[in-house]
């Protein structure tokens, strides 16, 4: 009696050793973000046409049916993702929309190729993560000098969802200076540097953010603020100059006409 493909790939479902399988591919790790789409494809073009695909989903240690790909058509298998899933002309790419975290899991397709027993086992690990907050930027301890200006900056995000990384970068005249990774970050800075600028990254496999924040902000010139004040010197003096000199001449002039009237008396 004879095995229809359906029946060999149902078979290497329940039991692979029953089934040869030519080559094994992955796992490949995937990553993907709630509610957003992933997709799950080989990374090499299969040598033969494609007959049948059967996916299937191990989660939490449970295996389960997930999708079957015959004549051109995919039969979903699972409810957790009914109306969820599409595939390619061939089976062998399978999209799973608007994403969940229970779909975090282990994918399989077995993929049996036209004209021969043998079948290609593709398995991929897709881990689901929540999208990356964006951060905020605190500054604290500012210490400024007239050549130096030392600060701190603190990194966080609004809410805390799982794996996220701190990294931080300064931009200063279109180069990029990496600093070590982490959420606080010590700075001395001289003035000719204070136009640079801040940038932390947060991210996780599947996401990133970034927000920024410029020295110049909370580090004043002081170059600019002493060439203020000695604008301000020379203003006074050339205001006070014209004064000084009218009222000495003031002065001279009564001292003058006091000196003649006493001599006429």
């Amino acid at each position: 009696m004879s095995v229809s493909v359906s029946e060999k790939l149902l078979l290497c479902l329940l039991s692979p050793a029953l089934l040869t399988v030519t080559a094994q591919v992955g796992p490949i790790r995937v990553y993907g973000l709630i509610t957003q789409s992933v997709s799950l494809a080989p990374t090499e073009h299969l040598a033969q046409p494609v007959e049948e695909v059967l996916w299937h989903y191990i989660s939490n240690g449970t295996r389960h049916r997930l999708a079957d790909y015959r004549n051109q058509r995919l039969s979903i298998r699972h409810s957790q993702f009914s109306q969820r899933l599409d595939a390619d002309n061939s089976g062998t790419r399978l999209w799973i929309r608007e994403l969940r975290s229970e779909d975090t899991g282990s994918y399989t397709a077995f993929i049996a190729l036209q004209g021969t027993a043998h079948t290609v086992e593709m398995s991929f690990t897709l881990t689901v993560y929540e999208p990356v907050p964006t951060p905020d930027i605190m500054m604290e301890k500012v210490r400024i000098s007239p050549d130096w200006c030392n600060f701190t900056l603190h990194c966080s995000a609004p809410t805390n969802p799982s794996a996220l990384s701190y990294s931080w970068m300064y931009r200063h005249k279109g180069r990029y200076q990496p600093y070590p990774n982490g959420t606080t970050i010590r700075v001395s800075l001289q003035p000719e540097s204070w136009d640079g600028e801040y940038l932390c990254l947060v991210q996780n496999p599947a996401d990133q953010k970034n927000a920024s924040i410029a020295p110049r902000e909370f580090c004043p010139d002081t170059r600019l603020t002493k060439g203020i004040l000695g604008k301000t010197c020379w203003i006074k003096v050339f205001i006070t100059l014209p004064i000084l000199t009218a009222l000495s001449f003031s002065v001279g002039v009564t001292i003058i006409v006091t000196r003649n009237k006493n001599f006429q008396d």
